[in-house]
């Protein structure tokens, strides 16, 4: 078929994630030193990165100083300096008004609170409107992170909840600690403990730490040289952090070139992930429709007796389809039926193949090795299987039940919940946290997490609508959102290069061992690419085949 060569013009936003890192010998950008220096602290507002020296708040793009003699950032463009409070505007810092006698200021929703005189005080315009005494001991500290005011005393720790800031509400004590934050958790940090407790003061994470003091964006907490996400993934640096800030940017491009190889339609739903090579796609439609299509054309198309929701796996010269009617049904690459095995059951997932040995699970919780077209052994595991089988390096298969259980053959392990897959390097299975998908790039662990990419438990990129799917290639990283439009991202520096609308509600994507990118829903686009599939796990099922299987 002839290559179309579409020419559009469109803009598009997407929004990506960069984490900036202070530390005592300079300014990082994720694990890469971008900057040389000494500097005390960083923050961003009005969309600007500064950073705060001894006598100075540079510019971080622009590499512009402004001085000023020992300046402290206190939130919301607010700047404190020698009694002095400032706004910051266009690189310009305006005089507000001189405040006298107070330590440890923080502005939120432009109220000013600080230490005065061993009190709490709360300013309005320079007003004070409320004041709070210690009921024990001697105010040490005050922080303030989202809605949730600490104050520190020699005798406990005191919280006010100010969503009004005018009107602060005691939420609840706890007992005298070195720091704490809040991002949705009570973070306490004591001893060099780090503790996190829910709502309910239940505790739910608990780690040794080798620092005193917490730094948060509201949701990641650093504490020396540990980044522990709002899910408890820990990331662990080369360097102590001094400062960290997380800037979601938007970006505009502007895209006037993309090559679409061919389209087809098949208008039916597709409920299994298919599979494709060489340039060739197999799918089976929701009901039960299997076809071949290469370059846009239907090559041929054959037709189960039942419904089928599971996905194909591509074997060396066949294809894989499960079937609710409990059998499992193999073809040859030119549609003719090679064989099929009744099981006890619907098979409502696909099958692994490890380039030796079939295996598939049916819905009442049966594991079959199959070989040659015929059942070799069977054992019993949970029943409702969700997810799998997977084969690790060895052999070893693993499956999740219905009620979230990990089984390991035949034997019941521990309860993940409901996670849509699991990943393999080599023998251990990585596990997503619940309702995620988990890709394997090298060494680096890539989680799809509702609306939001984590590399090695870092957020890197937020969209505006949930993930429904993503690949990796070498050169790039693959994702489709629920609005339909597929993500295209340099996969080094996460930038972003081509956003496509596609239409009638795209499910699933496949990177062939060409560098085709299949976009299939009722409509499938198929795009070239000049990349091909990552190593070792670079999709939900492992690759473009759908094996399932570090092996193959």
């Amino acid at each position: 078929m002839k290559r179309l060569s579409l020419i559009l013009l469109f803009i598009y936003i997407c929004i990506f994630s960069q984490t900036f890192i202070l530390t005592n010998d300079g300014v990082y950008k994720s694990f890469e030193k971008i900057l040389s220096g000494s500097f005390l602290d960083m923050f961003y507002f009005n969309n600007t990165l500064y950073l705060i020296g001894k006598d100075e708040i540079l510019n971080f793009k622009a590499n512009k100083s402004i001085y000023v003699e020992s300046p402290i950032y206190i939130g919301e463009g607010y700047v404190f300096s020698k009694n002095r409070l400032y706004f910051l505007k266009d690189d310009k810092l305006t005089l507000i008004r001189v405040i006298s006698n107070i330590s440890q200021p923080f502005i939120y929703k432009d109220v000013l609170f600080a230490i005065r005189f061993g009190n709490v005080i709360a300013l309005d315009n320079g007003k004070i409107i409320w004041n709070l005494s210690p009921d024990k001991g001697k105010i040490t500290k005050i922080r303030v992170s989202n809605n949730i005011l600490a104050v520190f005393s020699t005798y406990n720790l005191s919280l006010f909840d100010i969503t009004n800031p005018k009107y602060p509400k005691f939420i609840k004590k706890f007992n005298l600690v070195d720091d704490y934050i809040y991002n949705g958790y009570h973070v306490l940090l004591k001893d060099n403990i780090i503790s996190i407790y829910d709502n309910n003061n239940k505790l739910i994470f608990s780690q040794k730490v080798n620092e005193d003091k917490l730094i948060t964006d509201g949701e990641n907490i650093i504490v020396g040289n540990y980044l522990i996400t709002k899910d408890l993934n820990i990331t662990t640096y080369p360097f102590k952090i001094k400062a960290f800030v997380s800037i979601n940017e938007k970006i505009e491009t502007v895209q006037s070139k993309f090559d679409m190889l061919w389209k087809a339609s098949i208008s039916s739903d597709i409920s299994g992930k298919p599979v494709a090579k060489d340039g060739t796609l197999f799918l089976t439609t929701t009901n039960g429709k299997i076809m071949k299509i290469h370059n846009g054309k239907i090559e041929w198309s054959y037709t189960l007796p039942f419904i089928v929701t599971g996905h194909l796996t591509l074997l060396e010269d066949a294809i894989l389809v499960p079937c609710w009617d409990d059998y499992i049904y193999s073809f040859d690459f030119s549609g003719n039926l090679l064989w099929k095995i009744q099981l006890d059951s619907d098979i409502t997932l696909g099958a692994a193949y490890d380039g030796q040995i079939i295996y598939v699970v049916s819905d009442e919780g049966f594991l079959y090795e199959i070989k040659d077209g015929k059942v070799i052994s069977s054992s019993k595991i949970g029943k409702w299987p969700i997810s799998g089988p997977y084969i690790s390096l060895s052999g070893q298969i693993y499956t999740i039940d219905g009620m979230g259980y990990l089984w390991k053959n035949n034997k019941k392990e521990k309860f993940v919940g409901n996670i849509k897959n699991l990943a393999f390097s080599l023998e251990n299975p990585q596990i997503p946290p619940e309702n995620s998908i988990i890709l394997l790039d090298g060494t680096n662990k890539i989680i799809f997490n509702k609306d939001s990419v984590y590399i090695n438990n870092i957020k890197v990129i937020t969209f505006e609508f949930d993930i429904l799917d993503g690949v990796i290639g070498k050169k790039y990283l693959y994702i489709l959102t629920y609005d339909g439009i597929l993500h295209i991202f340099d996969k080094n520096s996460i930038k972003v290069l081509k956003k496509v609308h596609v239409e009638n509600t795209p499910k699933f994507l496949i990177l062939d061992n060409i560098g085709n990118l299949y976009v299939i829903g009722k409509t499938i686009n198929v795009i070239a690419t000049n990349d091909t599939p990552s190593d070792p796990w670079n999709s939900m099922l492992k690759n473009f085949k759908n094996s399932s299987a570090v092996n193959y």
